[in-house]
């Protein structure tokens, strides 16, 4: 079953009235007033008097995008960060003190003993 996507149909239009003029534009679909005066503005009517048409059952989805600001989505990036971010950025200043320190007692292996 095809969604009808709000936002692909232009904006909402504070002035349109799907029952205007008599119903001419619902005029056919008697048995669905109620669905279609939900129609924001003339693109969403003619989209749901299509697919009315062609026996399909109205249904609006959320905005293309709207998956985004879920739940699993969230989680995602959380264990993205626990699983790598996290131990990386750990890892990198553990070995920070032992670079510096390494680099600091370099000098003095010159004057370590030499065994012959």
């Amino acid at each position: 079953m095809p969604c009808l996507f709000a936002s692909d149909y232009g904006a909402p239009d504070a002035g349109f009235d799907p029952f205007a003029d008599g119903g001419r534009l619902v005029a056919g679909f008697a048995g669905h007033e109620r669905q279609l005066a939900g129609a924001k503005n003339l693109g969403q009517l003619q989209a749901m008097e299509r697919t009315l048409a062609r026996g399909g059952e109205i249904v609006w989805c959320e905005q293309g995008y709207g998956w985004v600001y879920g739940g699993p989505v969230d989680a995602m990036f959380a264990a993205i960060i626990l699983g790598v971010i996290l131990p990386y950025a750990a890892w990198k200043t553990k070995a920070w003190p032992l670079r510096w320190l390494k680099r600091r007692t370099a000098g003095n292996r010159s004057f370590a003993v030499r065994r012959g």
